[in-house]
């Protein structure tokens, strides 16, 4: 008789704290210990039980829970991979900065099985350092993916805009394809975009990367009907040689802010039709 863990999903989760810094920590989450990153992108999915050594991380962090099932939307981004399986504890480690070619941050999770599809997600990340040394204009490109599908379009952060949370507006979760419940490997993607060849520098660090709920609040009305109203494009895009689906927002002006940490927030929806149907 096998008996398997029953590992309660992490939500609202973070990695790191909005501490301006970089600590050593246990239990990982907004304990984790940011590392060095190790200079290649791995293929998924990924180790989750890197060691707290610098150049020994990878672009996968984990919290602990179940992951037996991929999720199409990931798959369309990143190709077939089998899931890990049983995660038993938070990963210790996280790698801490975009830096030459290595510029994708992945963080895994669990959804609780009482999230519903209409209810509202928001993910806020911050900057915290940025190669300025000798540089033109120092500036690093980022886009912000919710299991592959872009809730966020490419934000430039300079020097102006370290340590200054960015907030992606709010996205249902039947519009990003999140999954409920134990086994699915919903993934949080910060994709960097590097500028050292046109003088902007070859890395930019992350604070902290955070999902949280979205509380009620008189603006929830107003998102909705900006969801329904217009609901979002899924035309691949093309960068790199990779066909990737593209979230856009109606009259969504284009921003330029700072990054350094990633959060996702979830809130209850009244009562009403689902807004989006797959």
């Amino acid at each position: 008789v096998q008996v398997n863990p029953v590992l309660k999903a992490t939500f609202p989760w973070a990695v790191g704290r909005d501490d301006n810094d970089w600590p050593a920590g246990n239990g990982g989450g907004p304990n984790a210990t940011f590392v060095q990153e190790n200079g290649v992108i791995n293929p998924l999915p990924g180790n989750p039980a890197n060691p707290e050594v610098n150049g020994q991380g990878d672009n996968d962090y984990y919290f602990a829970g179940e992951y037996s099932q991929t999720i199409d939307s990931v798959t369309a981004l990143y190709g077939p991979y089998t899931p890990v399986g049983f995660v038993l504890a938070n990963e210790e480690s996280a790698e801490r900065a975009f830096a030459a070619a290595d510029n994708d941050l992945r963080y895994h999770f669990n959804l609780p099985a009482s999230l519903k599809p209409d209810d509202l997600m928001t993910i806020t990340f911050d900057a915290l350092n940025l190669h300025t040394d000798g540089q033109a204009d120092p500036r690093y490109g980022v886009e912000v993916y919710f299991n592959g599908v872009l809730v966020q379009e490419q934000k430039i952060i300079r020097p102006a805009d370290l340590n200054i949370p960015i907030t992606v507006p709010p996205f249902t979760a039947s519009s990003v394809n999140a999954q409920v419940g134990p086994g699915y490997d919903n993934i949080v993607s910060l994709k960097g975009i590097n500028y050292n060849n046109d003088g902007g520098g070859n890395w930019m660090g992350i604070d902290y990367v955070m999902l949280s709920p979205v509380q009620d609040s008189p603006s929830r009305a107003t998102t909705r009907s900006r969801l329904t109203a217009s609901p979002l494009s899924m035309a691949p895009i093309l960068r790199s040689g990779l066909s990737r689906p593209t979230r856009r927002w109606p009259s969504e002006p284009s921003r330029e802010g700072t990054m350094t940490c990633v959060t996702i927030s979830i809130c209850r929806a009244p009562s009403s039709p689902r807004i989006f149907s797959r």
